[in-house]
């Protein structure tokens, strides 16, 4: 292994990135979602806690997950990779990280272990993300704050409005209240869910849908596309730009399986399925509008 290998691959270089993107979130959430702009502004590094801890949590669990699927099927894979955002100044919105990753270092043999490995990070950090939700959706801040020209609106997803009910709150939006920055670690956590089950090239859907529809997958790729060109004609292009880096980076269809004529076990189909109803849950076509 090269030197270079070596370094990125050290558990203390995961830790330090770990431990930057940690800074990077806390000072983040506490500039965008704390009413003192947290240690940015004139409050406390500790005041973007309530967002950064979250954020941490979810992104951890999520990777630990294809982490700990591939350690159980042998395959090397490094350890959960964090990517800090270092876009951090007044006035522009920044959850202080791009997310987190892992690198699997070895083929993946067939569509039994691929569907595996590719729903084990969305599913853990689903399941990691409802408490953190739960817990915000029911501590909104009213606002008084008229709406002007440049506000920055969130849209929910559905599971938020479920949220909404389950935890017995009048329905709100992201016009009518200061959203708790655990809420919004949590929106974050359903953007990050919905953004790695979009099925295309080498994301977390494109693993599941490879494993599910076979040769048939770039079809789900293209609906995917379709999508992310409605939400631009809706609002900021978000989906449209990462579904283009998605791209770019690792191609349109996933690379085809050994297997991909064999149809997968009922067990296997139920949890695929479970992934899309996931990303049904946490896609909202518009996950951000300016006014």
């Amino acid at each position: 292994m090269s030197g270079y290998r070596r370094f990125v691959e050290h558990p203390l270089f995961h830790l330090a990135l770990f431990l930057l993107t940690f800074v990077t979130t806390t000072l983040a959430g506490g500039a965008a979602f704390t009413t003192n702009g947290g240690w940015l502004a004139k409050g406390r590094f500790s005041d973007g806690f309530a967002f950064s801890i979250p954020v941490m949590i979810i992104l951890g669990v999520h990777e630990t997950g294809h982490y700990l699927m591939c350690r159980r099927y042998r395959l090397a894979a490094t350890l959960p990779i964090f990517l800090p955002s270092p876009i951090l100044f007044p006035g522009f919105l920044s959850f202080g990280t791009f997310g987190a990753l892992i690198r699997i270092k070895e083929p993946i043999p067939n569509k039994r272990i691929l569907l595996d490995i590719g729903a084990a990070g969305p599913i853990a950090g689903f399941v990691a993300t409802i408490p953190f939700l739960l817990y915000g959706v029911a501590h909104p801040r009213p606002t008084t704050t008229p709406l002007q020209p440049g506000l920055v609106l969130f849209d929910y997803p559905m599971i938020v409005r479920w949220a909404q009910k389950w935890m017995h709150v009048q329905p709100y939006t992201s016009a009518s209240v200061h959203e708790h920055p655990t809420f919004m670690a949590a929106w974050f956590g359903l953007l990050v869910t919905a953004m790695n089950l979009i099925p295309l090239g080498q994301l977390d859907g494109s693993h599941v849908t490879r494993a599910l529809l076979g040769r048939r997958q770039p079809l789900a790729g293209a609906a995917a596309l379709a999508l992310a060109v409605a939400g631009a004609f809706s609002g900021p292009p978000i989906w449209l730009v990462f579904a283009a880096f998605a791209v770019l980076l690792t191609g349109f269809a996933h690379p085809p399986m050994t297997d991909d004529n064999e149809p997968l076990d009922f067990g296997r189909t139920l949890v695929a399925l479970a992934c899309i109803a996931i990303f049904l849950l946490s896609f909202a076509l518009t996950p951000i509008r300016v006014l």
